[in-house]
């Protein structure tokens, strides 16, 4: 498979032994970047900054004040000569969001579907590299045409998504790597993490409506609790689930081959996911599940 393993020798019950370890799957994409691999990257990068600067200007476009609810463009926090006195970066960001979610989501669910089945594994390893691709290119154009306009976290959060799962996406080596010598266990831990992303479209519907609904209605409330069980069940429960049932167990595999750090570095991205997401969850939840569920024509930021 083209995976390079190094013979290293440690100490162990007083005596020294040889083991095979892997090189590090992070250090290697760095110095080998794949041309194949970037492209892909590089288009969908492309292709959400359009879609996000098209989203932009439609929304903040004075021809289209009384067509498009003016709720979905906001004030420019300092605007500058001769630009349009509002902004259209968070419906952009949210559309953006939403089409990643959609696509990734769906994406995760069957991978994880194949693998489990053991039908195809194959075609599973695939469809989620190209996804992850696909994944990486939103990831970089919303920090930079996003983030660093509105929110530096959302910065931090994205450039941190594109570090943890890149080599993973790379088809020839480093999944394997990362995988421990099983590119399917690679694909398995990151194609479950993303199912996180289910509870993300329920969020970015709630945004429009929040945006555009001048009453409450019943498809508000459905897509309330709708967020409202996906939101702890894929990010809280879904990250326990990955570390306990399939990461720590191997962490004596792992460090076997030296990838020890592979195993601490997915472990803390997990929990930092984790804890942004209960902190949000919390916030979402503080004044009560039937607050929550139920729309009120409350600014939209107090919702």
């Amino acid at each position: 498979c083209g995976q390079r393993w190094r013979r290293v020798r440690r100490c162990g019950g007083g005596r020294a032994m040889a083991v095979d370890a892997m090189e590090n799957p992070y250090w290697l994409s760095v110095v080998e970047p794949r041309a194949e691999y970037w492209s892909r990257i590089g288009a969908s990068c492309a292709g959400f900054a359009l879609l996000f600067a098209s989203v932009d200007r439609l929304v903040s476009s004075e021809a289209l004040r009384g067509v498009l609810p003016e709720a979905l463009s906001s004030p420019r926090q300092s605007p500058a000569a001769g630009r349009r006195p509002r902004s259209g970066l968070n419906a952009a960001t949210t559309a953006c969001s939403f089409v990643h979610s959609c696509v990734t989501s769906v994406s995760a669910v069957c991978t994880v579907a194949l693998l489990w089945a053991g039908e195809d594994d194959a075609f599973a390893v695939a469809l989620w590299q190209w996804a992850l691709a696909f994944s990486q290119g939103y990831f970089l154009a919303d920090a930079f045409l996003y983030g660093a306009r509105r929110e530096s976290w959302v910065v931090v959060h994205h450039l941190w998504m594109v570090v943890a799962h890149h080599p993973i996406g790379e088809p020839r080596r480093l999944c394997q790597l990362m995988g421990c010598g099983d590119c399917r266990l690679a694909v398995w831990l990151s194609a479950t993490g993303y199912w996180a992303e289910l509870s993300t479209v329920f969020l970015c519907v709630r945004w429009l409506m929040l945006h555009t609904l001048t009453r409450h209605n019943v498809w508000y409330s459905i897509n309330s609790v709708c967020l409202l069980v996906t939101y702890p069940v894929t990010r809280l429960g879904g990250a326990a689930a990955i570390l306990a049932g399939s990461l720590w167990p191997r962490w004596e595999q792992y460090s076997r081959h030296g990838l020890g750090g592979l195993v601490t570095f997915t472990t803390v991205t997990y929990i930092a996911m984790a804890l942004m997401s209960a902190y949000y969850y919390c916030t979402l939840v503080s004044r009560g599940f039937s607050r929550a569920i139920t729309f009120s024509a409350a600014p939209a930021k107090e919702q």
